[in-house]
C-alpha cells in the first residue's frame, strides 16, 4: 500500500482500469508466481488427463475458475483472460486458451458436473461481489454474526447453472487480505469461518471497497454489487466521507459514460449501518441504485441480509441462530431507506 493514495481520484481510476475499461492486454502481469503445492501449472500445448481430485490449475499465471457460456458455445472466463471450448459430443475434452497470450493446454476427460480442477463452466452469468467491512473492535459482534451464517449466505448466492464470485474483505491496518475470490458454496463457507478479530481501531473502509472492486470487470455479463457493514468513521476520517461518496459516483459515470446499455457494468453499493445512521454509506446506496440498511443488532443484521439475498423473504428462524430466541422490550424493526417500489 505504500505510495497509494485512497482519496486520490487519478489513482484509484488507474488501480481499477479493468473495472472502467474492461480487460487491456497490454497491462497484463509478466510476474511469475512462485509454485505452490496442490497446483498443476500447465504449460502450451500441453495435454492433462482429467480425475476426482482437489487439485487446482494454473495457466499463464492464473489459477483457473471456470467461465461463463457465450453466444459462440464457448465460455468466458470473468476476468476475461480465458477461453474455455468443450466438446459437446461426449468426449470431455476441454481446451483452454489464453485471450491475450493466445497460448493453450487441453484437459481430457473433463466433467463439468464435477467442475473437475475447480473449474465452473456456468450458463448463466449472476454476479461478482464483495463483503466489505472494517476490522475495528465495534465491528466484531457483526463479523461474528456474519460468520454464523455464512452457509445460509452461500445457499442464496450459488445457485444451479449460475456464474457467481464472491470475495471478503479482511481488511487489517494497511495490509492487505483478500479472501476468496470464490466460485462455489462450500468453499466460501469454510473459508469465511476463518476471518479473524483484528485488535486494532482504524477505519480503512475507503481501502477496502477499492481492493475489492479490483476484482471485477467490465463486459462480463455479472452484476456487481458491494455489500457493505461500516458504523461511522473517527472524526479524523469524517471529512474524507463526502471525497468517497463524490468519488464512486464519478467510478459509475467512468464505466457506463451515461449509457443505459452498459449499466449492467456498474457498481451497486449495499450499505449495512452498523447501530446508528452513517450518511456517507446513505448516499453511496441512493447514488448508486442499492439499499441502505440501519441495523441495531446482530439479529436485525442477518435478517436484514439474508432477506436482501433472497428477494425480501425473510429468514427461517434456525438460520438466524441463537440471535433468533432473543426477545426485545419492543418490536424491533430494521430501517431501510429504499424500500421496495
Amino acid at each position: 500500500m505504500k505510495n497509494f493514495n485512497p482519496y486520490d481520484e487519478k489513482v484509484v481510476f488507474e488501480k481499477l482500469s479493468n473495472l472502467i475499461n474492461g480487460l487491456d492486454c497490454s497491462k497484463q502481469s509478466v510476474e511469475q508466481h512462485k509454485e505452490q503445492e496442490g497446483i498443476i501449472y500447465a504449460k502450451n500445448g500441453q495435454s492433462i488427463q482429467s480425475s476426482s481430485t482437489d487439485k487446482r490449475i494454473s495457466f499463464a499465471n492464473k489459477i483457473l475458475n471456470g467461465g461463463i457460456l457465450q453466444q459462440d458455445g464457448s465460455y468466458l472466463s470473468d476476468d476475461r483472460e480465458f477461453i474455455y471450448s468443450l466438446d459437446t459430443s461426449g468426449a470431455g475434452i476441454l481446451r483452454i486458451t489464453s485471450t491475450c497470450k493466445k497460448t493453450s493446454f487441453t484437459i481430457i476427460n473433463f466433467s463439468q458436473k464435477n467442475c473437475d480442477f475447480g473449474i465452473h463452466l456456468c450458463e448463466i452469468p449472476y454476479k461478482e461481489m464483495s463483503f466489505v467491512y472494517c476490522n475495528t473492535f465495534s465491528v466484531h459482534p457483526y463479523i461474528k454474526a456474519f460468520k454464523e451464517i455464512a452457509p445460509y449466505i452461500a445457499k442464496r448466492i450459488y445457485k444451479s447453472k449460475h456464474f457467481t464470485k464472491a470475495v471478503v474483505n479482511d481488511y487489517k491496518s494497511e495490509k492487505i487480505n483478500i479472501l476468496g475470490p470464490f466460485y462455489d458454496e462450500k468453499i466460501f463457507t469454510k473459508s469465511v469461518q476463518n476471518i479473524p478479530m483484528n485488535l486494532e481501531n482504524l477505519y480503512l473502509l475507503n481501502d477496502a471497497m477499492i481492493e475489492s472492486m479490483r476484482y471485477f470487470t467490465k463486459y462480463n455479463g455479472l452484476v456487481k454489487e458491494l455489500y457493505i457493514f461500516g458504523a461511522n468513521p473517527t472524526p479524523l476520517d469524517q471529512f474524507r466521507a463526502d471525497l468517497v461518496v463524490k468519488m464512486m459516483k464519478n467510478l459509475n459515470h467512468n464505466i457506463t459514460q451515461g449509457k443505459p446499455e452498459l449499466a449492467i457494468n456498474q457498481v451497486i453499493f449495499h450499505s449495512f449501518a452498523l447501530g446508528e445512521e452513517v450518511e456517507f454509506l446513505q448516499k453511496l446506496s441512493k447514488d448508486s441504485g442499492g439499499k441502505y440498511y440501519r441495523v441495531n443488532s446482530t439479529l436485525e443484521f442477518k435478517r436484514a441480509l439474508l432477506s436482501h439475498l433472497d428477494n425480501g423473504k425473510m429468514p427461517d428462524p434456525k438460520e438466524l441462530g441463537d440471535d433468533a430466541t432473543i426477545h426485545s422490550s419492543k418490536t424491533e424493526k430494521m430501517h431501510d431507506d429504499t424500500p421496495p417500489q
